[in-house]
């Protein structure tokens, strides 16, 4: 894509029971062959829209600036590029309750954010697939920190009818380990893009909790 629209959408079903949960409709722009930025809506199974992020990569396609908001109850959290290394990383669970921010170091070039982490993905492939283990620091704004994670290849299949790349995501401390679940994911390998995803979501339940999800993934 050199300049235009790039339209996609995910299925989020609920990993325990199937039971569909939201999708989420992807609207990336591009300029020049660059993915300048994304707007992603999210709709209940009734197709009410109940929240909206909107991604910006122009100043660092891995440390995207970012911003969810959740209509329902509020919630927001995001990320802001300042000087050097530092992030501004902010979040609030309610609307009643005030914005908490805080400015982190990234720490260097092995860091990503938000949508910014399927650019890390593409950025290191060859690795990946190599079966390399690959530390990085990746920015949680909720908790206005960084945690050290580890990405690394499980196998390389078909996922539906296509050549795919199955990565794991994990947190490298052992002892946070016991409370941050592994997050799955499936890349076409021809593409690089996403089409499958495992784990914990961005978006919460009714009870502020985060969803635990399958996402699956689809152009159109």
């Amino acid at each position: 894509m050199e300049t235009g629209k790039i339209r996609f959408n995910g299925t989020a079903y609920d990993l325990e029971t199937g039971n569909l949960l939201y999708r989420d409709f992807h609207e990336e722009t591009w300029e020049s062959g660059r993915h300048i930025s994304s707007i992603i809506t999210y709709k209940d199974p009734n197709g009410k829209t109940f929240a909206k992020k909107r991604i910006s990569f122009l100043q660092n396609r891995t440390l995207p600036e970012f911003q969810l908001e959740d209509y329902r109850d509020g919630y927001l959290e995001g990320g802001i590029l300042q000087k050097g290394n530092l992030v501004k990383l902010f979040f609030r669970r309610k609307l009643e309750d005030a914005i908490q921010e805080k400015s982190v170091d990234s720490g260097n070039h092995l860091s990503a954010m938000d949508g910014g982490f399927d650019y890390f993905v593409i950025d290191h492939w060859d690795e990946l697939r190599a079966g390399k283990k690959i530390k990085f620091n990746f920015l949680v704004p909720v908790e206005t920190d960084k945690f050290e994670f580890v990405a690394e290849k499980t196998k390389e299949g078909e996922y539906k009818g296509k050549p795919a790349l199955f990565l794991r995501l994990k947190i490298a401390n052992a002892i946070l380990s016991v409370f941050v679940k592994p997050i799955d994911l499936v890349y076409d390998i021809e593409s690089k893009r996403i089409m499958e995803f495992r784990g914990t979501s961005n978006i919460n339940d009714e009870n502020g909790k985060s969803y635990k999800v399958k996402i699956v993934y689809g152009f159109r």
